[in-house]
């Protein structure tokens, strides 16, 4: 029975980017034994999550899944894979899942990929005597922004030059191009499975004959002193607190039909991050920034723009533009929360819808 091992591979996903326990902590402030119980159901938050990092690279052994050349036919966009790369060979049956049966290949891990509207993976194994094994996932998602966005989600690694932008850590390449994601895995690293690996990837990438488009949201973030490898694209507020933990709840009332970009930046000593979401109508933004200062800066918004002085003497607030929230946390003072909000709402006129 063909199988996936859970080999002991380098975790790819929270925990890689972002769900430390320390940012898990940040909140809006609270007092005495609320303060408590808050900061204890967070300490449990954090936990679980990452706990539940394991599941999203250790796939179910004796997945039932479909074979490859029985939806062939159905998806003639699916990416081919090769059948042999530098001595590595295709062993077992491909496996094909969609969004009915993605649990079936990972628990917990899918939700993640769904998040970005997932629409087909074409997993293979590669084995070679004597030579760690490779997995290849390719995953194929409903636009170009989701498999940028996708490929985001972790930003841990060392830039290659595959694909439109592409990861390599550890016998774990990651790239985007167009509406794909491709994970390339090794179960341990050695110079001839890295080399396999590049091979490989170069000749995914090559297979694929079109580049797609970032989000335009993009364009809104400043690029002065933008950390590029801290910018993650998302919808959901479960990603949200992925990379940064707001609050329990959704805050910012993010689903499927909103965007989001989160980034830092470097100032002196500070880190500031800038969060920009876009919504379909300008109430939904309304609704969402009363909610944030309300809840979050425990203050309602005057006019279009709040900012409140939070614990470690940082600042946290932002403003509303039409359908647009831009909202920084961790600002060294209110003058430079205000500047790189003001610089993003500058920007983001110029942002296509």
């Amino acid at each position: 029975m063909w199988c996936i091992i859970a080999w002991p591979f380098k975790v790819e996903q929270p925990g890689r980017d972002g769900i430390e326990t320390q940012r898990a902590l940040r909140t809006a402030p609270q007092d005495g034994e609320q303060a408590l119980d808050r900061w204890v159901g967070e300490v449990v938050r954090a936990v679980l999550l990452l706990l539940g990092i394991a599941l999203v690279v250790a796939p179910r052994a004796a997945a039932r899944a479909v074979p490859a050349s029985v939806v062939g036919r159905a998806d003639e966009n699916m990416l081919r894979l090769p059948l042999e790369v530098r001595g590595w060979k295709a062993d077992g049956q491909d496996k094909v899942f969609t969004r009915q049966n993605i649990f079936d290949y990972m628990d917990g891990g899918g939700e993640i990929y769904l998040a970005y509207d997932f629409q087909r993976l074409l997993a293979r194994e590669y084995a070679r005597p004597g030579a760690p094994r490779i997995v290849a996932e390719v995953y194929q998602m409903a636009s170009s922004r989701d498999a940028y966005g996708v490929f985001t989600h972790d930003n841990d690694g060392q830039p290659v030059s595959v694909g439109q932008a592409g990861l390599y850590s550890a016998g774990l390449l990651r790239f985007w191009k167009h509406r794909f994601f491709i994970r390339l895995q090794a179960e341990d690293e050695t110079p001839e499975v890295k080399a396999a690996l590049m091979s490989l990837g170069s000749r995914l990438a090559s297979a694929i004959p079109q580049e797609g488009r970032k989000p335009a949201l993009l364009e809104a973030l400043p690029p002065q002193r933008l950390i590029e490898s801290s910018i993650h694209y998302f919808h959901t507020s479960v990603l949200l607190n992925i990379h940064y933990f707001l609050a329990d709840s959704n805050l910012l009332n993010l689903n499927s039909s909103t965007e989001a970009i989160l980034a830092q930046y470097q100032q002196d000593r500070d880190r500031p991050r800038l969060l920009v979401v876009r919504y379909p109508r300008p109430s939904d933004a309304a609704a969402a920034f009363e909610q944030f200062g309300k809840v979050y800066l425990r203050q309602s918004p005057a006019g279009n723009a709040v900012y409140r002085k939070l614990e470690k003497e940082q600042f946290a607030g932002g403003r509303r533009e039409e359908r647009a929230l831009l909202l920084v946390f961790e600002a060294g003072s209110r003058e430079s929360a205000e500047k790189l909000v003001d610089l993003a709402a500058s920007r983001m006129k110029g942002v296509t819808p």
